[in-house]
């Protein structure tokens, strides 16, 4: 771990991979946020999850990861979307949406995702009849019509290039390509976007890497900050450690139990060489956030 953290005042931090490892919460991590809190630096969340701040805060507050405690607040991709979402301010022409994956319903018999709920967009049950595509969770379904998490792209291929042919755009409010479900990484929504504008469709993202997230959650939270005292701590160099640069920070990849450290095996690379294929330099790192064990 870098030993020189008294240089920042505030500390962004991932959550997948960070701290939360899909299979349990990391405690020596936030003991280690906690820790920081009570130095006096501010600690953010920023975190690529179609889930608003509200219902994210809520949600670890049960895992035990406490608002106030352990980060001083938080900004989701969820957020940033919605806010656009709900001003029917979209970058998108017309206001009827297709969903595609299951979009976080929170009951299985609710057609309208939470982040659309009470906004001016009218969903549409047939594609051919929206003028865009919203990128829900993408899973498949078993002979029972049950929805399930897929490890492979491919998968999707032939969903998404039906997608494509279709001409219109794709909003995608979480760009992480894959999430650790129970010990497995499963394909996210990022894949789905990124096949999506292989075939020639056009995306537009809300989320890390796009600085914007980034700038959202200074302004709000911490505007009279330097960017030289701010740190963004992450597992992968495409969002995490991409996106701080593009936004004129500073970032430290962590490795152990995150999606680099998985990307890596699965490929059989040295971190050089991924870091080379990935052509995202960070500044530095870490083995993990915590000096003890993840668990």
């Amino acid at each position: 771990m870098n030993k020189n953290i008294n240089q920042f005042k505030v500390l962004i931090v991932d959550a997948y991979g960070v701290f939360n490892f899909g299979n349990g919460i990391s405690k020596s991590v936030i003991a280690t946020f906690q820790k920081w809190m009570a130095e006096g630096k501010q600690v953010y969340i920023l975190s690529n999850t179609t889930a608003v701040n509200a219902g994210a805060i809520k949600s670890y507050e049960k895992k035990g990861v406490i608002r106030g405690v352990h980060y001083t607040d938080m900004m989701t991709s969820g957020q940033f979307a919605s806010e656009d979402i709900q001003a029917g301010n979209l970058p998108v022409n017309g206001k009827k949406y297709y969903v595609f994956g299951t979009a976080n319903f929170k009951k299985p018999d609710e057609k309208i995702p939470a982040i659309f709920a009470g906004s001016p967009y009218e969903l549409a049950s047939d594609l051919h009849d929206a003028d865009f595509i919203y990128c829900g969770i993408p899973q498949l379904l078993d002979d029972e019509l049950f929805p399930y998490d897929s490890t492979e792209i491919d998968d999707f291929v032939v969903q998404v290039k039906a997608l494509v042919e279709s001409g219109k755009p794709m909003v995608c409010a979480n760009p992480d390509r894959t999430a650790n479900e129970g010990g497995r990484f499963v394909i996210r929504q990022g894949s789905i976007a990124k096949l999506f504008e292989e075939f020639g469709g056009k995306v537009i993202y809300y989320g890390k890497p796009d600085p914007k997230v980034f700038y959202a959650l200074l302004d709000r939270y911490c505007p009279n900050v330097r960017k030289d005292e701010v740190l963004m701590i992450g597992d992968t160099l495409r969002t995490d450690i991409k996106g701080a640069q593009r936004a004129g920070i500073r970032g430290a990849l962590v490795l152990e139990g995150g999606i680099t450290e998985y990307e890596m095996n699965l490929l059989g690379v040295s971190l050089t060489e991924y870091i080379g294929n990935e052509k995202v330099v960070p500044n530095y790192v870490w083995d993990r956030v915590s000096e003890e064990p993840l668990f």
